[in-house]
């Protein structure tokens, strides 16, 4: 019975994907501020407290 083996070595820069992610984290951070701010001002004009058009759970910042 023979041995088979697979070795693969690879190098990857995988710095410009990651700056790529961060701003596209940014991005979507500013997005979710975007869109609570746009909650609030909806609720105030529509008279409904906080939570009424959009489920807390709906809107969430990502971390990085």
């Amino acid at each position: 019975m023979a041995n088979n083996k697979l070795k693969i070595n690879m190098d990857a820069d995988t710095s410009e994907a990651l700056k790529q992610m961060k701003e596209v984290t940014e991005a979507a951070n500013e997005c979710v501020a975007a869109l609570e701010k746009l909650e609030r001002l909806i609720n105030k004009f529509s008279g409904l407290s906080s939570g009424g058009i959009l489920s807390s759970g709906t809107v969430r910042t990502i971390h990085s």
